[in-house]
């Protein structure tokens, strides 16, 4: 397993989607393909850093908010 640094796409904290630049749906590509990469650490942008668990929640989190 590896080491994502991930920047701002995710992060333990409230993910923003909504500036006037974002684009939702791209972001939900985004958070799809992060779920399913194999990593042991998260290094986000933001907040403190986390491992894989806690990565998939995240992005079940987000994805569910969305509908998907």
């Amino acid at each position: 397993m590896g080491i994502l640094f991930s920047g701002d796409a995710i992060y333990d904290g409230p993910l923003i989607d909504n500036a006037d630049d974002s684009v939702v749906e791209d972001y939900i590509k985004t958070i799809r393909r992060l779920r399913d990469l194999p990593v042991s650490v998260v290094h986000g942008g933001h907040d403190h850093s986390f491992g894989s668990k806690r990565l998939i929640e995240l992005c079940d989190n987000y994805l569910r908010s969305k509908g998907c």
